[in-house]
């Protein structure tokens, strides 16, 4: 069989792209169960047959939509999260937590999903677990440098560095995994819930920056 010609503009490229679009908006919107390669099919406005045609199953689909989400992700909190504070050790700290935040809250969808995944098919992200755990160690080893070296010039409360790391990320996520509850509360107003948001990640660098620079 010929090799198909997936380019961008092409026939081909435009009909795949179409069903990878169609079962992104189904992943995030129902989760990874209920969006049926059926259903996805009839999203892009193409036959089974033809789906099949480019994707042999639902979970060839989901992987690279997975990778389009999570290299997106890494691309935009990598240069932060590696980077050193060679000035003020908050403000690189601060960086890394508004540039995570700020993802999230541009793909509001996207921790929902990746939480239903890790409940209920978690074998669907064993193939990304060595490339993020190499990528947390990088984090974790250059930033744990920066906050031994303010703790122990008396400049930065003594802490759990795990610890600290462990409530930036669950505050972060948590937020997002707990939109349906934020809609019911703040309303239907897509600019109720952006302040919100707003509110939420400044609430969430006040709550660290006291735990690291507040008096006990």
């Amino acid at each position: 069989m010929a090799k198909r010609n997936t380019e961008p503009g092409t026939v081909q490229g435009n009909t795949e792209q179409r069903i990878m679009d169609a079962a992104e908006e189904l992943f995030l919107d129902r989760g990874y169960m209920l969006a049926t390669t059926v259903k996805i099919a009839e999203r892009a406005g193409v036959t089974h047959a033809m789906l099949h045609y480019y994707f042999r199953t639902k979970e060839q689909i989901f992987l690279k939509v997975l990778d389009k989400n999570l290299n997106g992700f890494i691309g935009a909190v990598r240069p932060v999260m590696t980077a050193t504070a060679n000035g003020n050790v908050w403000e690189t700290l601060k960086g890394g937590i508004t540039v995570f935040f700020d993802y999230l809250n541009s793909h509001r969808r996207l921790a929902p999903m990746l939480y239903d995944v890790l409940r209920n098919n978690p074998e669907l992200l064993r193939s990304y677990r060595e490339g993020l755990a190499e990528m947390s160690e990088r984090v974790r080893t250059s930033h744990v440098t920066m906050l031994l070296k303010e703790m122990d010039g008396g400049r930065m409360n003594r802490t759990d560095i795990g610890q600290l790391f462990y409530s930036i990320l669950t505050m972060c996520i948590s937020t997002f995994l707990t939109i349906p509850v934020l809609d019911g509360m703040q309303g239907k107003d897509p600019e109720d819930l952006d302040r919100f948001m707003d509110a939420r990640k400044t609430e969430i660098l006040d709550t660290i920056y006291l735990r690291l620079y507040g008096k006990a």
